[in-house]
């Protein structure tokens, strides 16, 4: 193992451990309030908020199916799609995000996606869900909160929506810009790639109406256990997934976003709740988070086995 991995490996385990001191602090000053709060279980609302957070989970398959099948002659189907995505995605909780893209790599070679095509498909899929993400988070402070004077947050997120035209418009260029680095790390040439503006624009509205069915599902959650959180604090909530998620892929070295988007979530939660839903909402989250991936995991190996996927994959490496 060399150098570069070990310390990948320290500094996961090093803010995992620090989020879990954070957190044990954080329950031992506020154990007064935790310890009144009465823990229900209504096996009905955490039952929808599973359903919920997983339509969310097949929207991002989707997505990705949309990307592999622009540079793809025979078109996945989406059961194809659930068993090669769900089936890599199960990986992101390795030490570095880096797994879930070798799993791809992998299991796309026979299909004729190279390498840096899966790599401009996962910079493609980023940028769009940050430029959406960052819609929800400006929103939600600028004219929510009303953080801002009314004609600065209205400048403030023209300013948001001009750079987001800028990317749709010349998203082929800013791609390849970006991926000078990349070549450099891995000492590859990666080619340009061009991708249309109206999939970029298509990309986007599905990651916009993606963050409805989490952030519905995390308030059923909520309640599911016992937290009196109005209905109208949906807006607040997909403000605070859309930070987290975001935050947990740039984290890279942590596995899964592990640590960063629980905090991440406290911190934004703490704005409109009180501190127990704050500490114990988002561990809650990412228990559901665990059992939808590792469901959609599992379904998608039982259709990856039953379709022959997996066999298919292997006997194309062979002849390779």
């Amino acid at each position: 193992m060399n150098l570069k991995k070990i310390l990948q490996y320290l500094l996961a385990l090093i803010v995992i451990v620090a989020v879990g001191c954070f957190f044990y602090l954080e329950f031992n000053k506020n154990w007064d309030a935790i310890r009144a709060y009465h823990f229900t279980a209504n096996p009905y609302y955490i039952f929808m908020s599973l359903i919920l957070v997983a339509v969310g989970f097949l929207m991002v398959t989707f997505i990705w199916k949309i990307c592999v099948n622009n540079y793809l002659q025979r078109k996945l189907s989406f059961c194809e799609s659930m068993a090669l995505y769900n089936t890599s995605a199960m990986l992101k909780y390795i030490p570095g995000i880096i797994w879930t893209y070798t799993a791809q790599i992998a299991l796309m070679s026979s299909k004729g996606i190279s390498k840096a095509v899966l790599i401009y498909i996962n910079m493609i899929c980023f940028i769009c869900l940050a430029f959406v993400s960052a819609i929800y988070v400006l929103y939600y402070y600028l004219f929510y909160l009303q953080m801002a004077p009314w004609e600065i947050s209205i400048l403030i997120f023209i300013l948001l929506i001009a750079l987001d035209f800028v990317f749709i418009t010349w998203n082929t260029s800013i791609i390849n810009y970006l991926i000078i680095p990349i070549n450099r790390i891995f000492k590859r040439e990666i080619q340009p790639l061009k991708i249309k503006k109206l999939l970029v624009i298509y990309l986007q509205l599905i990651y916009f109406f993606s963050y409805v069915p989490a952030g519905i599902g995390m308030y059923f959650l909520a309640k599911g256990i016992g937290m009196e959180i109005p209905f109208s604090s949906i807006l607040p909530i997909i403000a605070t997934l859309s930070v987290s998620l975001v935050l947990g892929y740039i984290a890279f070295f942590s596995p899964g976003g592990l640590g960063i988007r629980e905090g991440t979530m406290f911190v934004m939660l703490t704005h409109f709740s009180n501190v127990e839903t704050a500490l114990i909402l988002p561990i809650a989250m990412r228990l559901i988070y665990i059992i939808i991936e590792l469901l959609l995991g599992i379904i998608g190996i039982l259709v990856g086995m039953k379709y022959g996927y997996y066999h298919k994959q292997v006997k194309s490496r062979q002849k390779q």
